[in-house]
């Protein structure tokens, strides 16, 4: 009967885990994805905002980044927040992105969160970032090009090159 308890107890645990944990397959390459998403921009991140210990190591959770330029989409404001992982959101640690750095990204639209899944402070006119597929790639300003899984064969494009693509989709 004890091993029986254990049994049940380590299954429903474990079932636990897998309905908390995110579970999405690829939707593909950066020029299959960025299409359907709201705003595609060339930014820079500029910091982190807010950070949440993980593993006993300070994660940042949040991120200001300056668009220099958009290539699909609208968005009037110089700056926006962007929100990433907390383990179950299907997006990912923010924690990749450099401060200073710059990337091509396929933003969604930010959740509200005072709904709950979400980060709490989150809002609708945030972005985040969805992992399910390549919806960012690095950008080197200095030789104009974007560096990546842009298609299954292309992994480097002119900036002038991507933002022609997507305003043709």
């Amino acid at each position: 009967m004890k091993e029986l308890k254990i049994l049940l107890t380590i299954f429903f645990l474990t079932i636990g885990q897998t309905i908390l944990a995110c579970d999405c397959d690829s939707q593909g390459e950066f020029l299959t994805v960025a299409p359907t998403t709201k705003l595609v921009a060339l930014v820079k991140v500029t910091k982190y905002l807010t950070f949440k210990d993980i593993y006993e190591e300070k994660t940042p959770m949040s991120m200001e980044v300056e668009i220099i330029e958009v290539y699909k989409g609208k968005e009037t404001r110089k700056k926006v927040i962007v929100w990433g992982d907390i383990g179950n959101l299907c997006r990912p640690y923010l924690s990749i992105f450099e401060v200073g750095k710059f990337y091509v990204i396929a933003f969604e639209t930010g959740s509200d969160g005072s709904k709950g899944f979400a980060h709490k402070n989150e809002k609708i006119t945030d972005y985040s970032i969805s992992v399910c597929g390549d919806y960012w790639l690095k950008a080197d300003i200095k030789k104009k090009i974007a560096i990546g899984s842009i298609t299954k064969k292309e992994k480097q494009i002119t900036l002038v090159e991507l933002k022609a693509k997507l305003t043709k989709k």
